[in-house]
Formats: structure tokens, sequence, C-alpha cells
């Protein structure tokens, strides 16, 4: 980090929207705020060299998730002086050191996760803070001048729309994953003849790169919609949101169902034992003793489907779904990278944020003697 704040081009100013850019160190034009971000980086390497203690190790990863909001902050607040110097359709954009910065940060905030193991709530902190913080910055307006909140203006109403098409078929494609895939789990415990079919198809589902799902989608629910008017007056077609639902949901199965049957069959005999000793049913036991005692695991599934998903769902747009993959898409075609962040970025700190918030529940859900079972094993 300190070579990227310090040798690097830390933003890039350009005359219009398509024209060469130019990069500026943060040396050049702002020492204070270099000062500041060196000051910071300076606290995490202290704190890692002599951070013993789970509470020094989180501090390290917290200085180092503000990193990445600071450095937009600064970026932001010195963007419309460098654009006047410019000229009017003047563009400013983070450049090569801005995002070496945010790399570092990444791996500082990574180092102190993998440390706190003993401590979901304080792994979701480290994630759910940096995205507040850069909410925060960007809902006051703090980076209006630069680039990238230029298209954004451009394009507001747009994106919003796609921002909620995205997380709806993202929040679709896990929770019909979970409806299908925690039975699919329990059963896959009860019964090796559902276990083996059952993983043998999802295994393969996994290997299926994503646009080839999509694309073999196309043609049996295009006929589907010409023999069923039905589907197609509910959107139901070969392309659209239908084929995206149901790829991703293929997709999440595989993380749910492997995740809720190995916690289930991670429980001790002994304790299905003592509950059928109690007089419990098989109802019972599923319910108070096997769901309780495996829901961390399987929301650790649910986890990963739900990272899963949101990448994935960049690529819905493809086949007409929307999302912030059309953006993602759009830059690409006119050789525009600001474009190409304003969808890029969104769907980071999304899953950065979704990330830390099952983290977060993973947390409270987890029963007390599994959490201490795990300081001690850690210490």
């Amino acid at each position: 980090m300190f070579l990227s704040l310090l040798l690097t081009g830390f933003v890039s100013v350009s005359e219009t929207r398509i024209s060469e850019a130019f990069p500026l160190r943060l040396l050049e034009f702002s020492r204070s705020s270099l000062l500041l971000l060196l000051g910071v980086v300076i606290l995490c390497l202290f704190l890692s060299a002599f951070g013993k203690n789970s509470t020094m190790i989180f501090l390290m990863g917290l200085f180092g998730s503000i990193i990445p909001a600071l450095s937009l902050f600064t970026t932001g607040k010195l963007a419309p002086e460098l654009a006047a110097a410019v000229g009017p359709f003047a563009r400013v954009s983070p450049s090569t050191g801005f995002w070496l910065t945010i790399l570092g940060s990444y791996i500082v905030v990574f180092a102190s996760w993998k440390k706190l193991e003993q401590s979901k709530l304080m792994r979701a902190f480290l994630f759910i803070v940096p995205v507040i913080a850069i909410l925060f910055i960007v809902m006051t307006g703090r980076i209006d001048e630069l680039s990238i909140m230029k298209e954004f203006a451009n394009r507001e109403d747009r994106f919003f729309s796609e921002l909620i098409r995205h997380l709806l078929i993202c929040a679709g494609a896990v929770g019909f994953g979970a409806i299908i895939g925690i039975p699919l789990g329990i059963m896959s415990v009860r019964s090796s003849r559902v276990e083996r079919p059952t993983f043998a198809f999802l295994n393969f589902i996994q290997t299926v790169p994503g646009v080839a799902l999509f694309g073999l989608l196309i043609a049996p629910l295009a006929y589907l919609s010409t023999v069923f008017p039905a589907l197609r007056s509910l959107g139901i077609g070969g392309i659209g949101w239908a084929p995206a639902m149901i790829a991703l949901v293929l997709y999440s199965l595989l993380p749910i169902t492997r995740n809720t049957f190995a916690g289930i069959q991670a429980i001790s005999p002994d304790t299905i034992e003592a509950g059928i000793g109690m007089g419990m049913s098989k109802a019972q036991i599923l319910a108070r003793i096997e769901i309780p005692l495996s829901l961390p695991v399987v929301l650790a599934g649910v986890r990963t489907a739900a990272i899963q998903a949101v990448g994935n769902t960049t690529m819905a747009a493809l086949i007409g779904a929307g999302g912030l993959g059309v953006f993602i898409f759009q830059g690409l075609g006119q050789a525009a990278m600001d474009l190409v962040l304003l969808g890029a970025i969104p769907v980071i700190m999304l899953a950065l944020f979704v990330d830390g918030l099952i983290q977060l529940l993973i947390g409270i859900v987890t029963p007390r003697g599994a959490r201490e079972m795990t300081d001690d094993t850690a210490g």
C-alpha cells in the first residue's frame, strides 16, 4: 500500500469521457490526504506486528476496512478542483494507485478475518462497516464529481430499477434453492438411494458454465411458452427472468443441500438417542434437535449460494433478465470503463454485504456451547 500511495497514479484526469486519461499521484495534489492514509496504513502495520489478542486483530481489520472509504472520500473531495483545471467536460476517475490501495486493504481485512475464527460477529463487522461507510459517502454526495457518478446521474432511474431486479432475482434464486435444497439434504441423510443421484446431478450442474446453462434453457422454455400461452402471460419464455431464475436456483442447490446433509450427519448419535429416550418422535427430533444444531452449517451453505447468486446474476443480462450486468456489458460494448464499474462495484459491495450479514446471522444462531467449544479450540 505504501508503494501504491507514493509511486503510482491515484486518480486519472481526462478532457472528455472517451479521451486519454492522465494519472496523478496523491503526492502531487494532496499531501494532507496522503499523510492521513499513510497514518492508517502504519497503524495497521503496528497492530499486525504487535497485535496478539483478538481485540487488536479486530482493530487491525477495522482500520484496514475504512481505507477504501477514506480513499474514496479523498478522491471525491479533490475531483472538482482537478476537473476545473482541465476543462468543462473533464472526467476524474480512480486510477491504479487507488485500486492497489483497495487491494491492500482487502488483504489486511482478510488476514484479520482469518485470525478471528472464534468470533463470527467480529468477522461480520469487518465486511459490513466498509459497505456502510461507502454507502454513506455516496448518498451524501461527496463523490458526485467523479466520472462514475456522472455515469450514474445519467442513468439514475435505470440504475435503481436494475438494482431492484438484481436483488429480486438473487433473493428468489436463493429462497427457492433453500426451499428445495434443505428438504433434499434431509432426505439424503435418511436414504442413500436419494443421496447418490441427488449429489451426482447437483455436482454435474456445477460443472456447466453459467452462460451455457442459460443458453440450454432458452429452447425448452420458448417451446413451453408457445404451447402454454398462460406461461407467456406470466413472462416465462426463452429469454427474460425465467431461464435466469431456473439456472440460479440450480446453482444454489449444491451448497445448500450439501451443507444441510453435512450439518445433520455431523450431529452425534448420542444426542439423537437422548431425544429418542425422552420419547420424541422423528418429527420432534428433526424440529428440536437436528435443525437447531445444524442451522449454522445450513446457513453457511446459504451464504455460499447467496454470494454465488449475486455474481452469477450479472450474466443474466445476456438473456434479457436485466440486473446490474446490463451496465457491465454496455460499458464493455462502448469501451467505457466507468460504466463497467457502475455495474461491477455495486455487485462487489452487495456480495460483501450479504457475506457479512449472513455471517452475523450465523454468529447469532450458533449455540453458545458450540461457540465456547470453538473458542477453546482456537485458544
